[in-house]
């Protein structure tokens, strides 16, 4: 102010009867960037607790955060179900199972109350899941300490008939929460694999569970090493930053194609690097997405909603603008809350989709 009240004297000092000089014409103002608009949405996330334990959030795009219930259990690894009606849901700690039945955690929604369950002792816990009216259900695979005599084995004062191919047979059983306890509600004999469980007919009933996919995921499609795509691929990458096996998978979404390095084997994975086409027609990496060189990577979209997560950071990005909406570190096990009607059946397993 000081300075300015110097000038304008000294120009009056000079000549008291001069024309003002003309207004110099005014400078556009810069047009201002637009915020990315996207539609609201909610995450399902896990986060270390301390000194110990897990605790399982529900974030909003608003910023608010609800913890639903803290658990002594690690977060790798932790399962998720959800009841059909989104009031109850289910947190389950597989690692429990090498050193006994395994625990799971029922939790209201609605009043953020949990609390925890040792799984049925007979057999190891394959599954857990609601079935259609929202009652808790597990799933076990038996196959030690069983009576066989004359191609059946002799169970709670039954025979029932061993199958076809009966080299590491056993059974099954299902049992459902009732009052606190689990009742064995269905049991058949069965070949002793992983999916053993899934002979049930429960598991049929089962509207979600702790082995389901995720409806959200993008499948994940293998890249011919000689194809247009990963030749396109390899120059615009031509340093990596790991040296894992594997190639260059294409992912469908409603904003075009997503590249990702995918692991080679029969349990695949992807990680980075990722990349996608922005405006130009050149590949390039999600906007702020800066994940470590051999991070894992999960790809989900709903709507016009991409959601990108590494071991623990989450990234949402409009498909549209190609913009970073969210970024979000220390979470892990990211995923879009599920809607109603969105649970997948048992059968729809992580190996239909990314694993």
């Amino acid at each position: 102010m000081v300075r300015t009240s110097s000038l304008v004297s000294a120009l009056l000092l000079v000549s008291a009867c001069q024309k003002p000089p003309e207004a110099s014409p005014a400078v556009p103002p810069a047009p201002e960037v637009a915020p990315v608009k996207a539609a609201p949405f909610s995450l399902s996330v896990l986060q270390d607790a301390a000194p110990a334990g897990c605790t399982w959030l529900r974030l909003e795009s608003d910023g608010r955060r609800r913890a639903l219930v803290t658990v002594d259990a690690a977060c790798d690894g932790l399962q998720l179900a959800w009841s059909a009606d989104g009031k109850h849901a289910a947190v389950r700690d597989p690692a429990g199972s090498a050193r006994g039945p395994g625990r799971v955690w029922m939790v209201d929604l609605t009043s953020g109350q949990g609390a925890a369950q040792l799984l049925p002792e007979e057999g190891l816990t394959g599954a857990v899941g609601f079935d259609s009216v929202g009652r808790l259900v597990a799933l076990t695979a038996h196959t030690g300490e069983l009576v066989r005599r004359d191609g059946a084995f002799l169970f709670d004062g039954r025979r029932i008939p061993l199958p076809e191919e009966d080299e590491g047979a056993g059974l099954a059983h299902a049992y459902r929460l009732e009052a606190g306890a689990w009742k064995r509600i269905e049991t058949v004999a069965t070949r002793g694999d992983a999916d053993a469980v899934f002979a049930l007919a429960t598991a049929e009933m089962l509207v979600s569970s702790t082995v389901a996919g995720d409806p959200d995921a993008l499948v994940a499609q293998a890249l011919d090493e000689g194809g247009q795509d990963a030749v396109r691929l390899d120059a615009v990458v031509p340093h990596r930053g790991h040296d894992v096996f594997g190639g260059w998978a294409r992912m469908e979404s409603r904003g075009g194609p997503l590249f990702a390095w995918q692991t080679a084997g029969e349990q695949t994975a992807l990680m980075m690097p990722v990349r996608w086409e922005v405006e130009d027609g050149h590949l390039a990496e999600p906007e702020g997405l800066a994940l470590p060189a051999q991070s894992p990577v999960r790809a989900m979209a709903r709507g016009d909603l991409l959601l990108l997560t590494g071991a623990t950071q989450v990234r949402v990005y409009d498909l549209g603008s190609r913009r970073l909406v969210a970024s979000l570190n220390g979470f892990r096990a990211a995923r879009f809350w599920p809607e109603p009607g969105s649970l997948v059946p048992h059968g729809a397993t992580a190996a239909s989709g990314q694993q």
